[in-house]
C-alpha cells in the first residue's frame, strides 16, 4: 500500500472531497450529487460571495445568467454561473433561488410547461409525465418545483393550476353533499366536533376539537362549488375553513379566515366508509386532521397526507342554524362568495355562449342579443336557493330594477339623490344613455368611494366576456353617475 496516502496533505485533501460529497447528497434539498440549473427568482443582480458566510464581494449573477447549483444550505446556495471567460462558482443567499428548501415528492401524471420565474414569459422546458416533481413554494399563481431533466434537476415555477391538476394527488371520488348546515363530528369521539377557538370572528382565528356545546361556533354552512369542492363556513363568524398560507406541508395549520375563493378555502368531500367523509384541501391534497389522534378539548385540526386512520374522518351531521342577524350576513356572504368562485368564466369574443344563459334560455345560445349579466345574477341565487325570494329570474336589468321596486327594495345611487350605503350582497344597477345597461353584485364596503363588485358579461383584454371582480381603486365610484342604484335583497 502506497504510504504517501496518508500524508498529512493527502489526508486533508480527501476529508475535504468527503465533505463536498456529502454537503451535495446532504444538502437541502439533497442533490445527490447531481447539478440543479435555475435561474434568479427575481430580475435584478444578484450578489455572488466568495464565503460562505456571504461577507465577502466576489461578482454579480445577472438575471439572463443560467446557473447550476452543487450545494444547498436553508442560507446559502453554491452556485456556478457564466462569466466573460467561462465560468465562475461562489456563493449566493439561499433565497435568491429558492422559495423554499423543503417539500414534498409528488409524481406527475402528464406534460406541464415550467418557466424560468413565476410569470408565464419564458419557458424554461417541461416536466415529463411520470417525473417525479418536488413541490418547493408558492409565489402568486405559480408554483416552485424542482424536477428532472438529463445529467440532474432543475428549479423552476409551474402555474398552480396544472399543480392541483397534475401532480398534486387526485381527491378519489368525491361525494355530493347537499348544500346545508351541519356539525363536523370527529370519528375519533362522537362527542367531539370541529370549533373554532373562543367563537372568535377573527381572520386566524385556530380551528379545534372541542365537546359538542350546540353553539353556532360548532355549526358549519357546507356550500357546493362549481368546480365540485365545498366551502365550508362557520355560521357563528361567517368565514371560512383556510389551510394557513396554503402550505403543502404535514402540519398545516387550519384556521378561520374572510372567503378569499382560492384553492386553500376548498375542500373535496370524500366517502370513507362507515356514514364517515375525509375532508381534503384542494391547494395541497392534505387532510383534515386532529394532532396526535386525541380527542380532547383544544386538540388542534391541521393538515396531514392520508394515513386512513380515524383522525381523518369526520361525520357531517345536520343541524338548525340560530339564524341570528350575524347568520343573515353570513347568508349574504354566501352568494358573494359563490359569485367569486365563478371568476374568469366566460364566452368567447362575446357569443354570449355562457352556462348561465343556458340555464337561463333552457338551451345553449351564441349569437348576439343575449347579454349574460342579469342572467349571471339569477343563476347564481339559484345555486344558493335564493332565487326570487332575493333575486329575480331575469336576464333583464330593467326587469329586475322594478321587481326590487315593487318590494320597497331599491335604494338610488348617490347621483340620484340617495343617501345609501351599499353592503356585501346587494345588486348595484347602471345607468346609461336612458336604458338600464349592466349590473353587478357588491361584495364589500366601498374602498375609497369605489365599489367592490363582482360582475359578469365584462369585456377583457383577449376579446372574450367574463366574470370579473374590481376591487380597492378599480373601475367606478359610488356618486358616478353610471352608478343608478342598489336592488337590497332580504335573504
Amino acid at each position: 500500500m502506497n504510504k504517501t496516502l496518508f500524508s498529512k496533505s493527502g489526508l486533508a485533501f480527501l476529508v475535504c472531497m468527503i465533505s463536498w460529497a456529502a454537503g451535495l447528497y446532504f444538502g437541502h434539498p439533497s442533490q445527490a450529487g447531481a447539478a440543479v440549473r435555475c435561474y434568479t427568482i427575481g430580475t435584478s443582480n444578484v450578489q455572488v460571495y466568495s464565503n460562505t458566510g456571504l461577507s465577502k464581494r466576489y461578482g454579480a449573477v445577472y438575471p439572463s445568467d443560467e446557473m447550476t447549483v452543487s450545494q444547498v444550505t436553508d442560507r446559502y446556495c453554491k452556485v456556478t454561473y457564466p462569466v466573460a471567460r467561462g465560468r465562475k462558482t461562489g456563493y449566493i443567499s439561499r433565497n435568491k433561488i429558492l422559495t423554499k428548501t423543503t417539500g414534498s415528492s409528488y409524481r406527475s401524471r402528464a406534460k406541464i410547461t415550467t418557466y424560468r420565474r413565476a410569470n408565464n414569459k419564458n419557458a424554461y422546458g417541461y416536466i415529463a409525465k411520470g417525473d417525479t416533481v418536488k413541490v418547493l413554494g408558492a409565489s402568486g399563481s405559480y408554483t416552485q418545483v424542482k424536477y428532472p431533466v438529463s445529467g440532474g434537476y432543475k428549479y423552476a415555477f409551474i402555474k398552480t393550476s396544472d399543480l392541483n391538476t397534475y401532480i398534486l394527488p387526485a381527491a378519489a371520488a368525491p361525494s355530493v353533499i347537499a348544500n346545508g348546515t351541519y356539525k363536523i363530528v370527529s370519528a375519533l369521539n362522537n362527542n367531539f366536533v370541529m370549533d373554532v377557538n373562543g367563537a372568535s370572528t377573527a381572520d386566524g382565528a385556530n380551528v379545534q376539537l372541542y365537546q359538542d356545546n350546540g353553539t353556532n361556533a360548532q355549526k358549519f354552512a357546507i356550500t357546493r362549488q362549481s368546480d365540485g369542492s365545498y366551502m365550508i363556513q362557520n355560521v357563528n363568524s361567517g368565514k371560512v375553513l383556510d389551510c394557513a398560507g396554503a402550505g403543502r406541508i404535514n402540519g398545516t395549520n387550519i384556521q378561520q379566515y374572510t372567503s378569499n375563493a382560492t384553492a386553500a378555502q376548498r375542500w373535496h368531500i370524500t366517502d370513507a366508509g362507515n356514514g364517515t367523509v375525509t375532508l381534503t384541501c384542494r391547494c395541497n391534497g392534505l387532510l383534515a386532521d386532529v394532532s396526535g389522534g386525541r380527542s380532547a378539548n383544544g386538540t388542534n385540526i391541521q393538515m396531514y397526507g392520508a394515513n386512513g386512520s380515524a383522525a381523518q374522518k369526520w361525520k357531517l351531521v345536520p343541524v338548525s342554524a340560530s339564524y341570528t342577524s350575524t347568520v343573515t350576513t353570513t347568508v349574504r356572504q354566501r352568494i358573494v362568495d359563490y359569485e367569486l368562485s365563478q371568476l374568469g368564466i366566460g364566452d368567447y369574443r362575446g357569443n354570449n355562449n355562457v352556462p348561465y344563459n343556458t340555464w337561463y334560455y333552457g338551451r345553449p345560445v351564441s349569437t348576439s342579443g343575449y347579454a349574460w349579466c342579469m342572467a349571471f345574477q339569477s343563476y347564481c341565487a339559484n345555486q344558493m336557493g335564493v332565487l326570487n325570494k332575493a333575486v329575480p329570474k331575469t336576464a333583464s336589468c330593467a326587469a329586475a330594477v322594478n321587481w326590487y321596486k315593487s318590494r320597497n327594495q331599491f335604494q338610488y345611487a348617490a347621483y340620484y339623490g340617495g343617501s345609501y350605503t351599499p353592503k356585501a350582497g346587494d345588486l348595484v344597477f347602471y345607468y346609461e344613455n336612458g336604458s338600464f345597461c349592466h349590473v353587478g353584485m357588491v361584495t364589500a364596503p366601498s374602498v375609497n368611494g369605489y365599489l367592490q363588485t363582482v360582475e359578469g358579461n365584462v369585456p377583457c383584454a383577449d376579446g372574450n366576456y367574463k366574470v370579473v371582480q374590481f376591487t380597492r381603486n378599480q373601475k367606478r365610484t359610488i356618486r358616478n353617475r353610471y352608478v343608478y342604484g342598489y336592488g337590497t335583497p332580504s335573504y
